[in-house]
């Protein structure tokens, strides 16, 4: 990689050793130049924030827009990891991006209808989408959602992660948890009405999230719909016959915001191991009668478990996942520290 400023123009881009490629203009992104040529390349936030655009240089150089070590460390800088949404070609470029394959982007969007909209809390909802054909996914990943029939929301995915496990095969029904953000296009439009019976496309599956099998006990930080993939990733696990123990911290304003609760009771009396659930409100009346934990769930997570034996997974706002990320690491436990950052319209650059 290089910090230079490109001089030319005309290059070419391709991915994952096919022959496929795309052109790539002075200063544009290599995101947005393979967007322009059809292909679904993973996406978010388009502002560097997120790191869902995650993906490996294997030849040519690139310039860099902007410091992306939140997402991509020294050493993975050195084998020629990037963030593509904040990488500009200086030539010629061959990627390797997770999960695409160019010339059947296409086939990676489907169609389907609200089937089902149900309220979680005051702000979130349970979105489920009926697909036309099925679609086959693994806990911890995510789909991008847009509305055919709404000019503003028709080229404006949105990403939302899957909250719950498939079973038994590709999914026709998928169901997916979605907060209301003020301002935010698509959830203004969703909560405006029952949308049930509204065309969908969905593109995807996306992202790598998700458990690694290494046999440590597990420790998940969730904030806001943060809980979705990790209910899905739960869900997936504790159908195994043994299970490492899991302490599941929730980062919640206050009780209304808590969500799910019944759920996660069902999925403790049932799992192989050890569960502990510990909701942690910041903002709880100090009159409410409220007797578990409070405050943040960084000042927590020494409590309950050896953070420097667990595997750590986060899932939340961008607040709570840099907070956490610095505890882990302050009580040595940073090695095996997995996180997905939640951002709504405040941290995107989106429309």
């Amino acid at each position: 990689m290089d910090g230079t400023e490109g001089t030319g123009g005309g290059w070419r881009m391709t991915v994952n050793g096919t022959a496929d490629s795309a052109p790539v203009g002075r200063g544009e992104s290599l995101v947005k130049a393979g967007l322009r040529a059809g292909w679904r390349m993973p996406h978010l936030c388009l502002a560097g924030e997120c790191g869902s655009c995650r993906c490996r240089l294997v030849t040519g150089r690139v310039r860099l827009r902007q410091d992306i070590s939140r997402h991509v460390g020294t050493a993975a800088l050195r084998q020629g990891y990037l963030l593509a949404c904040q990488s500009e070609a200086l030539g010629d470029v061959q990627l390797d991006v997770p999960g695409l394959t160019p010339g059947v982007g296409a086939q990676a969007v489907r169609s389907g209808r609200i089937a089902q909209m149900h309220a979680f809390s005051h702000d979130i909802v349970q979105l489920v989408i009926e697909l036309d054909d099925p679609i086959a996914y693994t806990a911890g990943q995510y789909a991008q959602l847009t509305v055919p029939g709404h000019a503003a929301l028709a080229d404006a995915p949105r990403c939302y992660s899957f909250s719950a496990a498939p079973q038994g095969g590709p999914q026709c029904r998928v169901p997916f948890h979605v907060r209301r953000v003020a301002g935010g296009l698509f959830t203004e439009w969703l909560f405006a009405a029952d949308r049930s019976g509204e065309r969908i496309q969905l593109a995807g599956p996306y992202g790598d999230f998700g458990f690694r099998d290494d046999g440590r006990p597990i420790v998940c930080v969730a904030g806001g719909t943060g809980l979705a993939p990790v209910l899905a990733m739960l869900e997936a696990l504790g159908t195994r016959r043994s299970a490492p123990d899991v302490t599941l911290f929730i980062a919640a304003r206050s009780q209304r915001d808590l969500y799910c609760q019944e759920q996660l009771q069902a999925l403790q009396r049932t799992w192989p191991g050890t569960m502990v659930v510990a909701p942690v409100l910041s903002q709880e009346p100090a009159d409410s009668g409220w007797r578990g934990l409070t405050g943040y769930c960084d000042r927590h997570l020494g409590s309950f478990c050896s953070v420097p034996d667990s595997s750590v997974y986060l899932c939340g706002p961008p607040a709570m996942i840099d907070a956490t990320v610095a505890a882990v690491r302050q009580l040595g436990g940073g090695s095996h520290l997995y996180y997905d950052r939640f951002l709504d319209r405040s941290h995107l650059n989106l429309p």
